[in-house]
């Protein structure tokens, strides 16, 4: 590629990079608090990425927009999780901002494939075109080059989050394009009948599953918690897609502890 078109490409996914190049990366994820400026409280924590959370949140496309746009600026990476793995959904997300999507309840190779043919332009997928200001900017890159640029940025979390999924993890790891493998521990435990009991041997095992067709498949694993021990165990196990708690529990605790200490 010239130096020209390397110029006009779109923002580049710096998490896909350092995911990449086997670095670890920190983020949160935003459902109740949607205040477009939040972001830059995220980048100045010293936070890589956060993730919209429309499978448990009401959020408005013109939300989403937003929290993309600040967030794209403040240099974090805005992803955002859909509420099932429905073509319209996927496609919608990528076009008002998300640097990738985060895709809920994989439970097979085929359900992979069908979010990865939304999430790529052909020849790698089926997505349609139309991206809008806040992918191109109005640089005036050719077509080509922003789908180009697109199919390479874009990245790609399969949710782990039930038996079923487990069962098929290493052929999901398998499916070409995806990038991360995120574990839903509440899920997860909930589906083996173990709800809650991160630190039970059956929970820790189906997360070393995860992490072992991971790291084999030169994919990243990750999960979310507010729990810092299971974060560090996973971690230690090597987990690099870190997701620190989520914008409500961070608050609330925020406030608990500081409600505690002045009442002292």
């Amino acid at each position: 590629m010239n130096a020209t078109l390397e110029r006009n490409v779109l923002q580049k996914n710096t998490v896909k990079q350092r995911l990449k190049a086997g670095e670890i990366v920190y983020g949160t994820s935003l459902g109740g608090c949607l205040e477009a400026e939040l972001p830059v409280v995220l980048a100045a924590a010293g936070l890589d990425f956060f993730f919209i959370d429309t499978e448990h949140s009401i959020t408005t496309y013109s939300q989403i927009q937003g929290l993309c746009r600040t967030g794209r600026g403040a240099g974090l990476v805005p992803l955002v999780r859909v509420t099932q793995n429905e073509p319209s959904l996927i496609s919608r997300a990528l076009d008002v901002g998300a640097m990738g999507i985060i895709v809920p309840r994989v439970h097979s190779a085929a359900e992979a494939r069908a979010a990865m043919d939304t999430l790529k332009f052909p020849p790698l997928g089926h997505r349609g075109y139309g991206l809008g200001s806040i992918v191109t900017d109005l640089k005036g890159n050719s077509a080509q080059e922003e789908v180009d640029s697109s199919n390479r940025e874009t990245l790609a979390a399969m949710m782990i989050e039930s038996q079923e999924g487990l069962a098929a993890v290493n052929e999901i790891a398998a499916v070409p394009e995806v990038d991360v493998l995120f574990v839903g521990p509440y899920d997860m435990s909930l589906s083996l009948g173990i709800l809650e009991q991160f630190d039970n041997p059956i929970f820790l095992r189906a997360l070393e599953k995860v992490i072992q067709a991971g790291t084999k498949a030169g994919l990243a694993v990750g999960l979310q918690s507010k729990h810092m021990s299971l974060m560090k165990r996973a971690r230690e196990m090597g987990a690099r897609f870190m997701i620190y708690s989520s914008d409500i529990s961070v608050l609330l605790d925020g406030y608990k502890r500081g409600l505690a200490e002045l009442k002292q």
